[in-house]
């Protein structure tokens, strides 16, 4: 079984966490090659240049998976590659296996209400969440093979880069093993700090509901949720969040859920692991602080 994973990198040149991962589940299911595009272009153009650069590649010498990261990136480009090569295409995989000749995906359907099994002949291209695998802390990074695109041909030139503002040094929420998420239970912006000290005490991203972005309180960029993104970490922090089910499909796949609501019936204490019903203005910041004297003595 051959695999290739297309890498995808943040903006210090590190591999992102969903295509170490990525990386991982292949090892997993087979022999692997780490894809890294390079030359005129290759990061600053559409996916047109790419998608035509990896049909090339792989009409020459056909793997029989191609996985890309489930980011924004990775879907379009995704759904570009497998339509030129008339290939299966499997999207916002949280598991893959392989079954005889097909490939087997684990998903979640209808806002996160259900989740499905979807199967697909090989070969395929498959879009894979972060948490799919577990990548080994520390372990040296896969070598890398070098993917020549070409993107002069576009009729297209890149101007400028402008990034996205963020909080200082914290983790971008895509990468973040711990994310602090808050709704309209923090009454308005002024009030995020409790949620910026609880953070930057674990080390985490901060999300928010789709509620708070629409109000203008937190950049767009921090919506968890279906048309927000999609988060897997280790630890997701809820407060002040009702849980509708719309957010609930960004973040239902989290590993431990802690959620903290005055709301008995909210939603999201129903699914929580830990479900704490308090008044967040008074149980954050005494939280907070507990965490900062524990952290001092480890």
């Amino acid at each position: 079984m051959k695999i290739w994973v297309v890498a995808e990198k943040s903006k210090d040149g590190e591999l992102r966490r969903v295509s170490l991962e990525a990386a991982a589940k292949a090892a997993e299911l087979g022999e692997v090659e780490v894809l890294e595009p390079h030359g005129s272009g290759a990061t600053r153009t559409s996916t047109n240049a790419l998608a035509a650069a990896l049909a090339a590649r792989a009409t020459a010498a056909p793997p029989d998976l191609i996985l890309l990261g489930a980011t924004p990136a990775g879907r379009d480009l995704g759904a570009r590659l497998a339509a030129k090569l008339g290939w299966t295409y499997l999207s916002e995989c949280a598991d893959l296996r392989l079954d005889g000749g097909n490939v087997v995906a684990a998903r979640s359907m209808y806002a996160g209400k259900v989740r499905a099994s979807v199967a697909g002949p090989l070969p395929a291209v498959a879009t894979v969440r972060a948490g799919i695998a577990k990548a080994t802390e520390g372990a040296a990074p896969p070598a890398l093979v070098p993917l020549p695109v070409d993107a002069t041909d576009e009729g297209l030139e890149f101007v400028r880069f402008e990034e996205t503002k963020s909080s200082g040094t914290r983790v971008p929420l895509g990468e973040a093993r711990v994310v602090v998420s808050a709704g309209r239970g923090l009454r308005g912006p002024e009030n995020w700090k409790i949620v910026e000290d609880l953070a930057d005490v674990l080390g985490a991203a901060i999300g928010a509901s789709r509620a708070v972005t629409d109000a203008g309180w937190r950049p767009n960029e921090e919506q968890v949720g279906q048309t927000g993104k999609t988060v897997t970490p280790d630890l997701y922090i809820a407060l002040g969040i009702s849980g509708a089910i719309q957010h609930l499909a960004g973040m239902s796949s989290s590993k431990v859920i802690v959620a903290v609501n005055k709301d008995p019936d909210a939603d999201l204490l129903k699914i929580a692991d830990y479900a704490v019903v308090a008044d967040l203005f008074e149980f954050v910041p005494a939280f907070t602080e507990e965490l900062r004297k524990v952290m001092k003595q480890a």
